[in-house]
């Protein structure tokens, strides 16, 4: 019970800061943005690898820059609450020619009916998905769980 609540306690303070912020409602998906197609997925639709084998928060971009039209997926893991309490979702995206920020949380899950869940910590996997119908690309991809960057590194890479 006392790991609940410092979970609990930790989620509010790295979520706090957030709510004076421009972002749309708690629990809504932006579905585009500045002319860009935006799908949050709660699971992985590929691989997903990491560069450091732990549970921790972590992210990798996918880059389709060759297709019509061109898309950016980033696949992540954000460790939260109990795997049944709680869920991913996408509170923030801000494009721009320079970058496409995505700003994720984790949330007490509206669906979840049962009156108790574990009282274990999970890393929730995610994928975002970007498909840039009317926007250009960006040059810089920043994806933040919270307050936190787990993910800044630019579009055109020379490994690509």
């Amino acid at each position: 019970m006392r790991r609940r609540a410092l979970l609990l306690t930790a989620a509010a303070v790295a979520t706090a800061s957030l709510a004076g912020c421009p972002t749309p409602p708690w629990g809504e998906i932006p579905e585009t943005a500045n002319g860009a197609e935006v799908t949050l997925r709660r699971e992985h639709t590929g691989e997903f690898e990491s560069d450091e084998p732990s549970p921790h928060d972590d992210a990798v971009l996918v880059r389709a820059l060759d297709t019509d039209p061109p898309r950016l997926t980033v696949r992540g893991r954000l460790l939260a609450g109990s795997r049944d309490c709680y869920r991913v979702d996408l509170i923030e995206v801000d494009l721009t020619p320079d970058r496409l920020l995505l700003r994720l949380t984790a949330e007490d899950d509206p669906d979840w009916d049962e009156e108790v869940c574990s009282d274990v910590a999970e890393a929730h996997p995610y994928e975002v998905d970007v498909a840039f119908t009317e926007a250009p690309v960006p040059e810089r991809v920043e994806v933040r769980h919270g307050d936190e960057p787990v993910l800044d590194e630019p579009v055109l890479d020379e490994a690509v």
